[in-house]
């Protein structure tokens, strides 16, 4: 919005606020790195699956997060593009072990892609 000196209006209840046209510090960073845990998320879940299955999954994905308009129809499509190619022809099996050290670690980012959030938007996410 900054090239074109614009600004987006928002409404808060009664309370009508002007957001900033630039991005604010951080947030390109935080939403890069956002993306690429959902790839990860993604194409991680899909490995479990048998490879003759996961066409069907990544397009119930890609409406699942079309649906949730958090994403830029451009990024479903980037999402859902990484994760294919992410997971690509993995047929074997996945152990519980590793399995269980995959979620520790998405779930360690995703905590701190939240407090990157709130640091840089305030809020929770």
């Amino acid at each position: 919005m900054s090239k074109f000196n614009m600004s987006a209006l928002c409404y808060f209840d009664d309370e009508e606020v002007r957001l900033p046209a630039g991005e604010l510090p951080g947030e390109v960073d935080w939403r890069a790195d956002f993306l690429r845990w959902h790839v990860s998320e993604i194409s991680c879940r899909a490995m479990l699956l048998p490879p003759h299955m996961r066409e069907r999954f990544f397009i119930d994905e890609d409406a699942r997060l079309t649906e949730t308009a958090e994403f830029a129809p451009i990024e479903v499509d980037i999402l859902i593009e990484f994760a294919r190619k992410a997971a690509g022809a993995f047929d074997g099996e996945i152990s519980r072990t590793l399995w269980g050290d995959v979620q520790a670690e998405l779930r360690r980012v995703k905590v701190e892609l939240a407090r990157r959030h709130r640091a840089i938007f305030g809020g929770a996410k």
